[in-house]
């Protein structure tokens, strides 16, 4: 079987259908968008979920500049024949996509907007105006001169000019709109973008007579009077409502269908735990790019192993910030999604990027709108809604970056105290200090062995001494060794599993026994002191008894 041509790296519609690259059809939603009431109308879903190539589908679907007959051949949408011959490249379409507006601060933010509006106005060189100041302004911003006024006015600017030129009012076609105000919120800027932003969107999309309908993406819905302040006519469809389930992401019915065409289909069952797991409107949905990225993978490997694509291509600051704010009730919360459990929250469906991580409740929202959660059931607009994580790969992010903050919280913790108690064989001293280490961090796995087992030696790791794990001593293996080559000194560790907070005891003396039975440490002839320890966990607890020390 021929490999599919896979659209790795290419979102734009028609460069996939020219190129002969794998697509999914989506056309059908066109239908549905020409006859929203709404005159404009905001998509709000993930990244990687196909945003962009939706849009860059409608605008080779509407725009009077082009003819796309070819290129949607064959598609749903050339069966709705009232959609083919009314609206199919019969209207000026704005294209315009926010999402590499970015900057350090607002200045270099602005020369990055000002850069795109400019080749923006330069695909439109035809259009000419007898209005000396408007024919000014357009020739300022084709060459890049762009005042923060020009920027403000620029979308209505533009489609009043087409609305000159060819007599049809414009379709807007925004994407990402809200990518400037989430990088402008990290570096400080918020308010100066926020600002133009704002004066662009709603020139265009508040009672512009220039205006046929604007269409929108992105990830958030930015509150009303943050962002769209009066704009009343303005439908979201986001992934807590009914319509456009499927508009973004595949289904599972899609998703076979690329197994099937690939011969792949005895891979369902990984992609599925891996890349599924999303709903929106009762529709379970796949994500899109992990989906693709895969499925390439495994044409060039059937044994390929899943990888976690949310990794490199979202930015994961969000998990972070939430991790930081770690309470005992987020710390279960955060606990009980990574074993699979689930979560009651009430979600706050607009936000504003100005108090985004102010509370665990916010960031919660912002966890269901941007992909990390997905709602469990039906969406209560007024109430607690159940959350889950949507799948294995997401697990696996939200695990890895607990590890990644707990390591980093270790390195810049001297943990001289806790270095101070092992030395002294303080057995006592240690069980307050490692207890309120766990405390302090937040648990997963159902509090296996092998997680306290990776807990103490990342605690143990990276001041300066070696740390050995399930290393061969004695007539067995130590769970975990110390060693001070500058001191010429040793400890041993050896861990067990309470099942009972009243077990811990017996469990911490049987560790000890095994240490003593075993001969742990007395094939370390070069140190000249050897303390060993058994352990006892159970959740966030830790009872530490010593079990012996040896002086050569």
């Amino acid at each position: 079987m021929d490999r599919l041509m896979l659209p790795i790296g290419q979102t734009d519609f028609r460069t996939i259908r020219t190129s002969g690259s794998y697509y999914i059809d989506k056309t059908g939603y066109i239908s549905q968008i020409i006859r929203d009431g709404a005159a404009s109308i905001l998509f709000t879903r993930p990244r990687r979920f196909g945003k962009t190539t939706f849009q860059s589908m409608l605008r080779a679907f509407f725009d009077i500049r082009e003819d796309s007959r070819d290129i949607f051949s064959g598609l749903a949408v050339m069966n709705d024949k009232e959609a083919a011959e009314s609206w199919m490249n019969r209207y000026p379409v704005i294209y315009f996509t926010f999402k590499d507006i970015d900057g350090l601060n607002f200045g270099n933010a602005v020369y990055i907007l000002n850069i795109a509006l400019s080749e923006l106005y330069q695909g439109y060189g035809f259009i000419k105006t007898d209005n000396g100041k408007e024919a000014e302004t357009f020739s300022r911003i084709c060459n890049g001169n762009i005042s923060i006024d020009d920027a403000r006015n620029s979308l209505r600017l533009l489609a009043k000019l087409l609305y000159e030129h060819y007599g049809k009012k414009a379709v807007i076609i925004i994407d990402e709109y809200d990518v400037p105000l989430d990088k402008a919120e990290k570096n400080g800027y918020y308010r100066e973008m926020l600002d133009v932003i704002r004066a662009m969107l709603l020139s265009v999309l508040k009672d512009c007579p220039y205006t046929e309908k604007g269409i929108l993406t992105g990830c958030l819905r930015i509150s009303r009077e943050s962002l769209f302040t009066g704009l009343n006519n303005l439908a979201v469809y986001s992934v807590t409502g009914d319509e456009y389930q499927s508009a973004f992401g595949f289904t599972d019915e899609e998703v076979m269908r690329i197994l099937h065409d690939a011969g792949l289909e005895d891979k369902a069952d990984i992609i599925r735990k891996w890349y599924d797991g999303y709903s929106i409107g009762g529709i379970s949905i796949y994500t899109p790019w992990d989906v693709i990225s895969y499925v390439r993978r495994l044409q060039a490997n059937r044994d390929a192993e899943p990888e976690n694509y949310w990794v490199n291509s979202s930015g994961n600051d969000v998990i972070k910030r939430l991790i930081e704010m770690t309470d005992a009730e987020v710390g279960d919360d955060y606990s009980a999604l990574i074993s699979g459990g689930v979560i009651r929250k009430r979600i706050a469906e607009t936000l504003t990027y100005s108090n985004l991580y102010s509370s665990p409740e916010n960031i919660w929202s912002l966890f269901l709108m941007t992909g990390y959660l997905t709602l469990s059931g039906k969406y209560y607009p007024n109430d607690e809604n159940e959350l889950r994580l949507p799948n294995e790969e997401i697990r696996r992010l939200f695990a890895s970056s607990v590890d990644e903050w707990f390591s980093e919280r270790i390195r810049k913790d001297n943990r001289k105290e806790l270095f101070d108690a092992l030395w002294a064989g303080d057995a006592a001293k240690l069980s307050e200090i490692i207890s309120q280490y766990l405390f302090d961090t937040i648990s997963y796995y159902d509090y296996r062995e092998d997680y306290y087992h990776a807990f103490l030696a990342g605690l143990l790791s990276g001041a300066g001494y070696i740390v050995k794990s399930n290393r061969k001593t004695g007539t067995g293996r130590a769970d975990i060794m110390v060693l001070d080559k500058r001191n010429r000194r040793a400890a041993v560790f050896e861990l067990k599993r309470s099942g009972t907070i009243e077990g811990m005891k017996a469990s911490a003396e049987e560790a000890v026994c095994q240490f003593e039975g075993r001969k742990y440490g007395s094939d370390l002839e070069d140190y000249d002191r050897i303390i060993g320890f058994g352990i006892s966990f159970f959740r966030k607890r830790a009872l530490v008894r010593k079990a012996g020390t040896s002086i050569r």
